[in-house]
């Protein structure tokens, strides 16, 4: 209970060194904007366009997934980014672990407080998304299964969640820790459509799973697969249901994040001091 009690006194602290950021702040923001803008051009589509008429009742699942795999990431990286490289540079981590605190509830206690906060952004845009798709287009069908699309979500953010906090604690640098994991972004979401492009052409299957195999394939199909599995919607909404792929994404999704956190964790207990310089 102790222990427990000492993590979640690094959860709290978390939280308000993480919402002290404007530009978390300002992302929140950006990807209402965006969520709210998309359910706007799409409605003013509506009218003109025959696919709305059975596309209409399941507008919510754009209206969640809209934004989300843009702008989650991005705000992923940014919290966990500086989550243990900010101590170091402001020199309060040899305060921190100067106090009756493990490392290892330290480490759970940075990480929980700042996936929780992740996971309560998602928790808002998603709400945001089933709340404008009811504004634009009327009642929604299958929304009882708009609390497993959130879980979906918070589940594939861990990926980049998790990679920026290990860039996090092994640079102990806040810019550096960033400019790695949003280059790590950038070159898998070029990467893997290019692969894929790769293997529809040549029809190499080797293509097609050194496409799944990159980061973001893995991110950003995760909850639409999930979907396709659960309901039936027009092929405009959603893809056919893919078993095979959703196993891969949900099991790729997994092992990254459990790579990335044991690297992170080793290098916060093998090292000897813990200045930024180490």
């Amino acid at each position: 209970m102790v222990a427990l009690r000492r993590i979640a006194v690094i959860i709290g602290y978390e939280w308000r060194r993480a919402l002290a950021k404007r530009k978390i702040l300002a992302l929140i923001i950006l990807t209402v904007i965006f969520q709210t803008l998309v359910m706007v051009l799409i409605s003013q589509l509506a009218g003109s366009t025959p696919f709305f008429v059975d596309a209409g009742p399941f507008m919510w699942i754009l209206g969640v997934l809209g934004g989300q795999s843009l702008f989650v990431p991005l705000i992923a990286i940014i919290v966990a980014g500086s989550s243990m490289s900010e101590e170091y540079e402001h020199g309060t981590a040899d305060i921190l672990l100067s106090k009756p605190i493990t490392r290892v509830e330290y480490m759970f206690g940075k990480f929980l407080g700042g996936f929780s906060l992740l996971a309560t952004i998602e928790a808002l845009t998603t709400f945001v998304g089933v709340v404008l798709s009811l504004w634009f287009f009327g009642a929604q069908s299958s929304l009882q299964f708009a609390p497993l699309m959130f879980l979906a979500i918070v589940y594939f953010s861990l990926i980049f969640f998790c990679l920026s906090f290990m860039f996090s604690e092994v640079f102990r640098g806040s810019t550096l820790a960033m400019l790695a994991a949003f280059g790590t972004l950038i070159a898998s979401s070029i990467i893997s459509p290019i692969l894929a492009v790769l293997h529809t052409t040549s029809g190499q299957y080797l293509y097609l799973y050194l496409s799944r195999g990159i980061p973001t394939w893995a991110a950003t199909s995760f909850p639409s697969l999930l979907m396709s599995e659960l309901i039936t919607t027009p092929s405009t909404v959603l893809s056919a249901a893919d078993h095979e792929a959703l196993y891969q994404a949900a099991i790729i999704i997994a092992a990254y994040a459990i790579i990335f956190i044991a690297v992170a964790a080793y290098r916060l207990l093998k090292s000897d001091v813990t200045k930024k310089t180490a």
